[in-house]
């Protein structure tokens, strides 16, 4: 049965990997030659996470959005305790006093919304550019490898149910970007 699906398989296959033979007097009876493929897999997830680019964009991005993040913290916190006040104020005031207050809460709450969303969308512009460039290092270097070792196929390893260690290129592709 397994021999029958490999042979059906390779029938499959064959078409694409033929190299014909020079044109004869009857195209069908040209023959087939099969070339052996060389195949790797990287898992480019593990590579990214386990790569030094990967913590020093983290650290970049955490000295240059620190200053942000905190003056959004500081800005919830004033926000908090003025609805607290309020909250706390509110059935002794005047109508008016009570009125601009509210008013004000309505306002502060919109800026600081404002705030966090303007913080989030920036964080994510950096960090989305700095991914493009890290992933764009790595797809290089696996193009480099899979030019000077001549592999035919590199595959993604995520995509990848099973691979042998002999195949897997990983490793190789990690070592290759952390002398970078």
């Amino acid at each position: 049965m397994r021999k029958l699906l490999f042979l059906g398989l390779l029938s499959f296959i064959a078409p694409a990997l033929a190299d014909t033979a020079p044109a004869t007097a009857n195209a069908n009876t040209s023959p087939v030659v099969l070339k052996t493929l060389k195949i790797g897999v990287v898992d480019v997830r593990t590579v990214v996470q386990k790569s030094p680019q990967l913590q020093a964009i983290n650290a970049q991005l955490t000295q240059k959005f620190k200053p942000r993040e905190k003056n959004i913290i500081d800005s919830q916190a004033k926000f908090k305790a003025e609805q607290e006040k309020y909250n706390k104020d509110a059935q002794n005031m005047k109508p008016e006093d009570r009125a601009k207050l509210e008013h004000q809460l309505i306002t502060d709450r919109a800026n600081l919304q404002a705030e966090i969303t303007a913080f989030q969308q920036d964080l994510d512009n950096e960090q989305n550019a700095a991914m493009q460039q890290l992933l764009s290092q790595t797809a290089s270097i696996v193009n480099d490898i899979a030019k000077t070792q001549g592999y035919d196929l590199i595959l993604q390893g995520d995509n990848v149910p099973y691979v042998s260690d002999s195949l897997n290129l990983t490793n190789l592709v990690l070592q290759k970007l952390s002398a970078k």
